[in-house]
C-alpha cells in the first residue's frame, strides 16, 4: 500500500461559526429594492448568469442520447424528464450513469467560454464531470492528465487521460479533497458533517451575487429596515468605494487569482489575507513567466505585476465595472467595449491627442487600441492549442517580440502581422521606439536564473529591497527559497533577508522569516530578530506565523520529493514549531517519518493529530496505516474502524481493513472491505490488486483476473499486479 497523501478534515467547531456567519447572508433578491439600478445590470451581466440548476436555457450542450465513443469506451449525454444525465462505460469496467445538477459557465467570455458540470455523489460532495462542453467549436472536450491539454472527443483519446476520471473534483474549499475553491458560486460551502459521515455542500447559488463582493447583508437589510443608523455613518456593510487598491484588488482575487489557503474557513466579507495568499504559488510550480505574465493558466490577478498598479493606482474596477461586467474609464464614465481605448487614455491623456503619434498605425485600425499592444490575447500554455481558450495580458506589458521568442509566446505584432518574422519585428520596433524601457533587476535575474546562468553567489541578486515592488521581490524571494543552496549562509543574504523581514507586505516578511530560520545556526542574532519581529507584528502576528510556517512546509515537500527526507523532517518540525496548528505540516511530517521507516514518530505524529482532533477520520486512516506499517495489526484495525465510524464513505479506511484482513487470511470479510473501496473509489488501484489477491485464495480465478485488469488498467506499471497477472495467466491455461 502505498503512502497516500491524507488530508485533514475541518474542526467541528470551526465549521460551526463558519455557519453561524453564512446565516447573515440574504441574497441578491433582499438587494434589489434599494439599489434597482446596480441589480438590474447585476441581472444581465455574465456574473449573474455564471451557472445554475440545468434547464434548457442554461444548457448549452446537446444532450441528445447520442453516444460518443472514445479510445476505451464511452458516454451517452441524454435528457429524461426534463433532467440531464451521463451514461459511460469504460472497457472492462462497470457502465456509470451520473446526474448534472449544477452547470457553470456560459460561453460568454470572448477569448474562449465554456461549460461543465457537476454531479451529486454518495459522500455529499457536488464534483465535476469529466465532459465538458465548448459552444464556439461546438464539440465536447476533456481536460487531459498527461499534458496533452484540452482534448475534444475522438476515438484517439483514452478515459484514462481525462483528468476527472473517475469524478472526484469537488466544489467547495475543502483541505482534503481535489476541489474548485469557492469560486464557482456564492456563499458555497462544502462541510463534512460527522453526525451524518458524509459531506453536505450548501450554497446560495452558482452565480456570482451581490454578496460575494460586499460581504454579508442581514445588518445592513436590518439596519435600512429600521430607517436610523444607530451609528452615525454605519450602514452595517463595508463600502468598497473606501477600499485601498490592494484590498480593491483583493475582492477580485478572490476568484480571479491562483491563491493558496492558509487556513480553512472564509467567508467573503471576511479577512482575505487571513485566509489566503496570492503569492504562495510561486514557491510551487511557479504559474508566471520573470515578468508576471502568465505561464499556465491564465488568472487576471497578475495585474499586480503592471506598471499602472505598482506605480500608479489601478485596480480591476478602473476598467471593469463590477455589477454589468461591462467596461468603463477611471473616472467610472462607461465604454463601448473591451477594445475601447478609454481605458487607458483616462490616464493617459496625452495619447489620445494624436494616436498615431504613438502607435505609428491608422487610428481607426486594430494597431491604434491599446489592447491590442499591451493586453495581447493569449492562448493558455496549459490548455493547448487545439480549443480557443484565450485571455488578455493583465500585466499591461511593454511589447517585447524578442523577449516573447525566448519564453515561447506570441509577441503582440505577430497577432495581426502573422508573416513577419520576430527579428523583423524588432527591428521595426527599434525603429519606432528605440531603446525600451528595462526590464526591473529582479525580473532580469529571475530570467538569468531561469536559464540556468546564475551561480551561487549570484542567488544574492534574487533578493530585493522593501524599496523595490513587492510582487518581483516576492518572485526572487521565492525563487531563492526554494533553491538547492537556500541554506547556505553568508553574511550578505542574512543582511538583506533582515531588511525583507521588515518590509510591510506580509507574504514577503513570512517568507523572509522563514529563510532566516532555515540560517539560524549560523548568526546568533537571527533568534531575538525573529521573535522581535513577531513582537512588532501585532494584530498581524498569526498571518506571519502562518506564511512562516507554510513556507516551510514548501520547502520540506520539495526536499523530501527530491529524495532529501532527512533535511525534510528537519523542515516540518521548524514549521510546526511556529505554527502548532498546521495540519499540513503535521501530516507531511508524519508521511516523511514513513518514508525513512520510522513506524515510532510516524504513529507518534498521527496519534497526536487525531488527539487535538478526534473527529479527523483522515488522521485516524494515518493511524491505523502506521500501526499496520509497525506490526500492530490489532489496534491499525480500530484506528481504520474508529475512520470509518466517522466518515462512512471513506475509501481508505475499507482498503487499510482489507489489507489487514488479507493478511490475517480472514478473505470473506477482506473481500467485503477491499469491494467496498474500489465501489467508493475506482481509481484504487490497491483496492483491486488485493481484491484480485482474495479471489486468487478463493479460487475464483476468472473473477480474480477480470479484477487485476481493472487495477493494472490504472497503474499498468504495478510490480506486484504484473506478477499476479502471469501466475494467473499460468493457472487459467492449465486443463
Amino acid at each position: 500500500m502505498n503512502c497516500i497523501r491524507w488530508r485533514i478534515s475541518i474542526l467541528a467547531l470551526g465549521w460551526s461559526c463558519l455557519f453561524g456567519q453564512s446565516n447573515q447572508f440574504v441574497g441578491s433578491d433582499a438587494c434589489a429594492t434599494c439599489h434597482p439600478d446596480q441589480f438590474s445590470t447585476w441581472q444581465n451581466s455574465t456574473h449573474a448568469k455564471a451557472g445554475g440548476f440545468p434547464d434548457e436555457k442554461r444548457v448549452l450542450a446537446p444532450f441528445d442520447g447520442k453516444k460518443i465513443t472514445v479510445k476505451n469506451g464511452w458516454f451517452i449525454p441524454y435528457k429524461k424528464d426534463g433532467r440531464y444525465f451521463f451514461r459511460a462505460k469504460e472497457t472492462g469496467f462497470k457502465e456509470v450513469k451520473y446526474e448534472v445538477i449544477g452547470v457553470v459557465g456560459g460561453g460568454h467570455l470572448y477569448g474562449g467560454g465554456t461549460q461543465t458540470y457537476f454531479g451529486l455523489f454518495p459522500d455529499g460532495t457536488m464534483r465535476l464531470l469529466p465532459f465538458d462542453y465548448h459552444p464556439g467549436k461546438q464539440t465536447w472536450f476533456f481536460e487531459t492528465n498527461d499534458l496533452s491539454g484540452w482534448l475534444p472527443a475522438s476515438e484517439s483519446i483514452s478515459l484514462r487521460q481525462f483528468s476527472e476520471w473517475p469524478p472526484s473534483r469537488s466544489l467547495g474549499l475543502l483541505t482534503e479533497k481535489k476541489n474548485c475553491q469557492q469560486c464557482h458560486g456564492s456563499q458555497l460551502i462544502t462541510e463534512f458533517q460527522p453526525a451524518k459521515g458524509k459531506y453536505e455542500t450548501h450554497f446560495t447559488d452558482l452565480s456570482i451575487n451581490c454578496e460575494s463582493c460586499h460581504g454579508p447583508g442581514e445588518t445592513h437589510v436590518s439596519l435600512m429596515d429600521y430607517g436610523e443608523n444607530i451609528i452615525k455613518g454605519y450602514t452595517g456593510i463595508q463600502s468598497l468605494k473606501t477600499n485601498t487598491k490592494e484590498a480593491s484588488v483583493n475582492v477580485c482575487a478572490q476568484c480571479h487569482a491562483l491563491k493558496d489557503m492558509l487556513r480553512p474557513g472564509y467567508l467573503p466579507g471576511m479577512d482575505f489575507e487571513s485566509y489566503f495568499s496570492t503569492k504562495f504559488a510561486m514557491l510551487g510550480g511557479n504559474p508566471y513567466f520573470p515578468d508576471g505574465r502568465v505561464r499556465a493558466f491564465g488568472y487576471q490577478q497578475n495585474h499586480v505585476f503592471s506598471d499602472c498598479y505598482l506605480n500608479g493606482s489601478m485596480t480591476c474596477v478602473d476598467c471593469h465595472n463590477p455589477h454589468s461586467n461591462g467596461y468603463q474609464d477611471v473616472n467610472r464614465n462607461p465604454l463601448k467595449g473591451r477594445f475601447d481605448n478609454g481605458q487607458c487614455t483616462s490616464c493617459h491623456m496625452s495619447k489620445n491627442e494624436n494616436i498615431t503619434a504613438h502607435t505609428f498605425h491608422k487610428p481607426e485600425s486594430k494597431g491604434s487600441q491599446c489592447t491590442s499592444c499591451h493586453m495581447p490575447f493569449q492562448q493558455h500554455q496549459a490548455v493547448g492549442n487545439v480549443l480557443k481558450f484565450a485571455r488578455a495580458d493583465h500585466t499591461i506589458s511593454i511589447p517585447r517580440p524578442g523577449l516573447d521568442k525566448q519564453l515561447g509566446l506570441k509577441n503582440a505584432c505577430q497577432q495581426c502581422h502573422v508573416d513577419m518574422s520576430t527579428q523583423s519585428i524588432v527591428d521595426q520596433v527599434e525603429i519606432w521606439y528605440g531603446d525600451l524601457k528595462p526590464l526591473h533587476n529582479l525580473e532580469t535575474a529571475l530570467f538569468h536564473y531561469e536559464k540556468g546562468n546564475m551561480t551561487q553567489e549570484g542567488i544574492l541578486s534574487l533578493i530585493g529591497s522593501n524599496k523595490d515592488p513587492a510582487p518581483q521581490v516576492f518572485a526572487g524571494l521565492a525563487k531563492a527559497f526554494m533553491s538547492e543552496g537556500a541554506s547556505n549562509p553568508s553574511e550578505a543574504l542574512i543582511v538583506k533577508l533582515k531588511h525583507l523581514s521588515e518590509n510591510k507586505d506580509l507574504d514577503i516578511r513570512g517568507v523572509a522569516l522563514a529563510y532566516l530560520d532555515l540560517l539560524i545556526d549560523y548568526d546568533e542574532t537571527i533568534g531575538l530578530l525573529t521573535i522581535q519581529s513577531l513582537v512588532n507584528a501585532g494584530r498581524d502576528q498569526s498571518k506571519i506565523r502562518t506564511r512562516w510556517s507554510t513556507a516551510l512546509a514548501y520547502r520540506a515537500e520539495q526536499l523530501i520529493r527530491g529524495g532529501m527526507a532527512i533535511p525534510g523532517i528537519h523542515h516540518y518540525q521548524k514549521s510546526v514549531k511556529i505554527w502548532p496548528n498546521n495540519i499540513r505540516a503535521k501530516l507531511g511530517l508524519a508521511e516523511a517519518y514513513l518514508s525513512v521507516d520510522d513506524m515510532d514518530k510516524a504513529v507518534k505524529t498521527y496519534g497526536e493529530i487525531v488527539q487535538s482532533n478526534p473527529m479527523d477520520w483522515q488522521g485516524w486512516a494515518g493511524l491505523g496505516y502506521a500501526q499496520s506499517r509497525n506490526g500492530q495489526r490489532d489496534i491499525a484495525i480500530e484506528a481504520y474502524m474508529r475512520s470509518l465510524e466517522i466518515n462512512t464513505f471513506n475509501p481508505t479506511a475499507h482498503l487499510g481493513i482489507g489489507h489487514l484482513l488479507f493478511q490475517l487470511k480472514k478473505d470473506m470479510l477482506a473481500a467485503n472491505h477491499l469491494a467496498k473501496a474500489v465501489e467508493l473509489d475506482p481509481a484504487l488501484t490497491e483496492g483491486y490488486i488485493y481484491l484480485a489477491g482474495v479471489k486468487i485464495r478463493q479460487q475464483q480465478l476468472k473473477e480474480a483476473a477480470i479484477i487485476l485488469n481493472r487495477g493494472l488498467a490504472l497503474n499498468p506499471n504495478h510490480e506486484i499486479g504484473a506478477i499476479m497477472k502471469n501466475e494467473l495467466a499460468r493457472f487459467i491455461q492449465q486443463p
